[in-house]
């Protein structure tokens, strides 16, 4: 039907070959998300959330980390 049976076997390594690669991309792209410093802003969302700062301590962090991202 066309393809040798060799033809075949490239076909198949070929496969094989990037089902490696898409997974080892994903792997790497995970460990990267896991490994990431998490975000000043969402740490202080979270502080506030938890009870940990109040409103008006929230706001000042949150001016203060926006002023020196700009």
């Amino acid at each position: 039907m066309g393809m040798t049976p060799g033809g075949w076997w490239l076909l198949f390594a070929a496969f094989i070959i990037a089902v490696i690669a898409v997974g080892a991309l994903l792997y790497v792209q995970l460990q990267g998300e896991a490994t990431a410093e998490p975000d000043s802003l969402e740490t202080l969302k979270q502080q506030y959330a938890s009870g940990e700062i109040d409103e008006a301590e929230l706001e000042t962090r949150a001016d203060r980390l926006l002023q020196y991202e700009s």
